[in-house]
């Protein structure tokens, strides 16, 4: 009784160390795998050791309540913080147990089959299941979730942060309790006809089960991924897998000569060439949440370089902005080291990434970023951050973007080839004959001499003031207004305007205090000519400058237009002092009948004004009316307001939407309107970040006329 009061004890006391360490504190899937791992293997050898055949029962029952026990300081944390989850809950039930009697029945096997060393045994078969098994399917298969008998279930990126308990994972672990009835019965399955009966029908079972593994979710081959997206479109160096339902044939043509570009300027920016033959396999899927059923990568872009095959899984909705990124990976795969093709060091891996493709900011640029943080980063915090555990530590936007500025230094100072020489082993030193302290000084420099301005500040707070995973008291715990926004974002994605409207209102009216929510109800209830009801709920003289705003529209749009022009002059100062950028041209494009008009025309039907309009504008509706053009894929009529727009002053608060309309008309091959803007562009006092943009561009222009030969 006393033995047993002090394992009790104990436990308590192993579950409140875990208090103390980010993520296992959480009584959620990384605490309940730990449990399962640590149960599975003590089960195993118990079983294994016992003299008592009729004990297993009893020895699976007290080892899970100690289990149990060491998750009671997690679940009065939990409690206490408001951090339990039904999710979290769930795993805790349906991971460690099945992973316990699993651990039994294979320490009973060997027990009872008079094994030699049925302890080492019985670990070594339990090792087959959860190292063995996990390194054959990361080896194998692009997915980077991964379903597992001893320890459960890893759903995949850490930055998805909403882990949910699906109906996958129950029936993965009915299937190892399948295992666990096939291994219990299997020394005794020919005592009576119930055993043997029991035994088949488990053993029929699990060959059902694997033989259908793909089918049932457990893993994603690629050929799977290709079924599912079920389009292909093949260039020099790629193979593109995409949907015709979500890519028309322009979009996937332009993405296609995007791939070649991305690759050709990356090649060129390490010094080398493509090997010949060589194909990557680009999957292209509809939106995150498809890739996140397929694949398990949410929001998260990636390439599984430690695979043989070259291949990238993006979503539609990421593509134009991590393109760039993710193909450098798929560069600098080929200079890798032999293990897994990519370096020892994150830091390196993400860096390099960064400092090529520079898409941390469109405002300002890496070297902005860091130099407008005081104090700079460390040498200890960069040698830290090059490792795999001090890169994730900290928030992804800080890790990534510091790297990528460090990065970028290095290949400005240093040749090209000396980064390729250190990346496998991620040891910077012995190739730039170096250590890390005179790196970083030199660094340093570089940052103190790169200017930096308010908005370079304001971008660089944004990024360093995100908190990582490991830094949230409750990591997945998501409150149900975000569940309902991802779900309103989801159906967004799918075109289902009326479900995305419907969810909307339900948010509404769970959150009706939150001002974002407020704002994207009101603009859904405006595009629904709803005008009405968004005057009834914003007619407050307390709310934000964002609501009062939408409110003199809906005002205008119910026909009361004095109304809204004795509304919007009463904020007008407001609207003028307002250091938010978003304000800067609201006046503007409201400042007669003729502009408001059509620009609620623009922003809420889609509708745009015909030439002689358009000349009537103010410069604000001009280049909106671009942007929209371009939205609506109209190319005509983007192709007339671009030649309208050449001839007058564009201010540096559109760059992106100007860069963005020349990027379409390369790929249009209207090389004389393109190289007009070019040259315009060229001309302007720029910011460095936008001068950076802006040679992308031309290399982008000239890639395509060699292309094109046009």
């Amino acid at each position: 009784m006393l033995k047993n009061r002090k394992a009790y004890l104990i436990s308590l006391a192993a579950g409140g160390a875990l208090l103390f360490v980010p993520l296992l504190r959480d009584l959620h899937f990384e605490s309940a795998m730990l449990a399962a791992i640590i149960g599975c293997y003590w089960a195993s050898f118990k079983a294994s050791r016992s003299r008592l055949p009729d004990h297993d029962l009893l020895i699976a029952s007290r080892i899970l309540s100690y289990l149990y026990t060491a998750a009671v300081p997690l679940l009065i944390y939990a409690l206490i913080n408001g951090c339990l989850t039904f999710d979290g809950f769930g795993f805790w039930i349906f991971t460690p147990a099945p992973s316990v009697f699993l651990g039994v029945a294979t320490g009973r096997l060997c027990r009872m089959l008079r094994l030699p060393a049925p302890g080492l045994l019985s670990f070594l078969i339990l090792s087959l299941f959860s190292v063995g098994i996990l390194i054959w399917q990361f080896t194998s298969f692009p997915q980077v979730y991964f379903f597992n008998h001893v320890w459960g279930y890893w759903p995949g990126p850490i930055y998805d942060e909403s882990v949910v308990l699906s109906v996958n994972y129950l029936l993965f672990r009915f299937i190892t309790l399948l295992w666990v009835l096939v291994l219990w019965i299997l020394p005794v399955w020919s005592d009576n006809s119930t055993k043997k009966w029991v035994f088949i029908l488990s053993f029929v079972s699990l060959l059902f089960s694997y033989l259908n593994y793909s089918e049932l979710g457990f893993i994603t081959p690629e050929e799977k991924i290709r079924d599912q997206l079920g389009s292909a479109i093949q260039t020099e160096h790629f193979n593109i897998y995409y949907s015709k339902e979500y890519f028309d044939e322009k979009e996937i043509s332009l993405q296609a000569l995007k791939h070649e570009f991305y690759l050709h300027k990356t090649l060129a920016e390490l010094d080398m060439t493509w090997p010949e033959g060589r194909t990557i396999n680009s999957y292209l899927y509809p939106n995150a949440w498809k890739k996140k059923d397929l694949v398990g990568a949410k929001f998260t872009s990636y390439v599984p370089v430690w695979l043989e095959q070259d291949q990238l899984h993006i979503a539609k909705q990421q593509l134009n902005a991590v393109l760039h990124h993710e193909i450098v990976h798929v560069v600098s795969k080929q200079f890798g080291n032999e293990l897994f093709n990519g370096s020892r060091s994150t830091g390196l891996i993400e860096g390099l990434a960064e400092a090529i493709a520079k898409d941390a900011s469109q405002q300002s640029t890496l070297h902005q970023i860091v130099a407008a943080q005081e104090p700079l980063p460390t040498a200890d915090e960069i040698r830290s951050t090059l490792s795999p555990i001090g890169f994730y530590s900290g928030a992804g936007a800080i890790s990534y973007t510091t790297m990528g500025s460090f990065t970028r230094f290095l290949l400005d100072q240093y040749p090209a080839r000396l980064l390729k020489m250190s990346y496998p082993k991620g040891d910077l030193r012995p190739v730039y004959e170096k250590d890390i302290d005179s790196l970083v000084a030199e660094w340093h420099r570089v940052l103190r001499d790169t200017p930096v301005d308010s908005t370079d500040r304001s971008v660089s707070e944004l990024i360093f003031a995100q908190r990582s995973l490991f830094e949230k008291s409750c990591p997945h715990n998501i409150p149900q207004r975000l569940r309902l926004w991802d779900s309103y974002r989801y159906n967004l994605a799918e075109s289902d305007t009326v479900l995305a409207d419907k969810i909307m209102d339900d948010l509404f009216h769970i959150d009706t205090d939150n001002p974002l929510i407020k704002a994207e109800w009101a603009r859904t209830k405006l595009r629904k000519a709803g005008s009405q009801q968004v005057i009834d709920q914003l007619d407050d003289p307390d709310s934000l400058l964002t609501l009062k705003v939408l409110l003199t529209d809906a005002y205008y749009m119910n026909g009361d237009r004095d109304q809204a022009r004795t509304m919007l002059q009463s904020m007008a100062d407001e609207i003028r002092n307002s250091k938010d950028l978003t304000f800067r041209y609201t006046l503007d494009m409201r400042s007669d009948s003729l502009n408001w008009s059509h620009h609620l025309d623009r922003r809420y039907r889609n509708e745009l004004p015909d030439s002689s309009v358009f000349l009537q504008l103010s410069l604000p509706n001009k280049v909106l009316s671009l942007q929209k053009a371009l939205e609506l894929n109209n190319e005509r009529k983007m192709i007339q307001y671009s030649t309208h727009l050449l001839n007058e002053y564009i201010p540096d608060y559109f760059f992106g939407t100007i860069v963005g309309h020349v990027d379409q008309l390369i790929y249009l091959k209207n090389s004389e309107l393109a190289r007009d803007w070019i040259h315009k562009l060229k001309k302007d006092d720029l910011r460095a970040r936008y001068r950076e943009r802006l040679v992308l561009l031309e290399d982008w222009f000239r890639f395509r006329i060699g292309v094109t030969g046009s």
